[in-house]
């Protein structure tokens, strides 16, 4: 998972927002609002799915994302900050988590995903970065894996071939380090799994 910075709301946003006064998301149905926020945080997010960190190449392989689910939080369905582009795997990540949310989710606006997770280098699935299971630590990176089933299969698969990617130049190369920013320079997938490389 990635940490997102958010910038302040855009004023086309707050526009449309004064002109249309919303009372729900089906309401943000003109002027094409839709795409121009998806355009929006997927420049913040650097065109990452802040869930399973695959790149994002177009609107089309991305949706609006609640964070905090629009039906079960309806006075947050507007929240600039409550706000993601999430990939469009269905077996993972906000198509997944659809409207399972509680105060455990490691929210990436928030909270920094840094501090909660890692990888087993073995078989490329995302763990807790903490080994005490009885930790809020533990418990809230658990319980975010499953919510957005972040060591389903593709993904699982996905990471482990970055990584023998990653120990092929490792073993063979004496400019690794140059590789590896190259990775991250090239928008590669998994940015955090690559920078856990650069430390080891």
């Amino acid at each position: 998972m990635l940490k997102i910075n958010k910038e302040q709301e855009p004023n086309f946003l707050l526009e449309y927002k004064k002109k249309y006064t919303p009372k729900s998301w089906t309401d943000y149905d003109k002027d094409n609002i839709r795409n121009k926020i998806k355009e929006n945080i997927l420049i913040e997010q650097e065109e990452y799915c802040p869930y399973c960190e695959k790149r994002i190449y177009d609107n089309n392989d991305g949706h609006i994302e609640h964070i905090m689910p629009r039906d079960k939080y309806p006075n947050k369905f507007q929240n600039y900050d409550n706000l993601l582009v999430s990939c469009n795997q269905k077996n993972s990540c906000g198509m997944y988590k659809k409207n399972k949310y509680d105060d455990d989710f490691i929210n990436p606006v928030i909270d920094n995903p840094g501090d909660y997770f890692s990888y087993n280098i073995a078989n490329g699935e995302i763990v807790p970065k903490s080994n005490d299971e009885n930790s809020n630590k533990y418990i809230r990176a658990s319980y975010t894996i499953s919510i957005l089933n972040l060591n389903c299969y593709e993904l699982k698969e996905a990471r482990k071939a970055l990584i023998d990617i990653l120990e092929v130049y490792r073993e063979n190369y004496d400019e690794y380090d140059e590789y590896l920013q190259f990775f991250l320079d090239d928008g590669h997938n998994f940015p955090s799994l690559i920078k856990l490389y650069m430390q080891l």
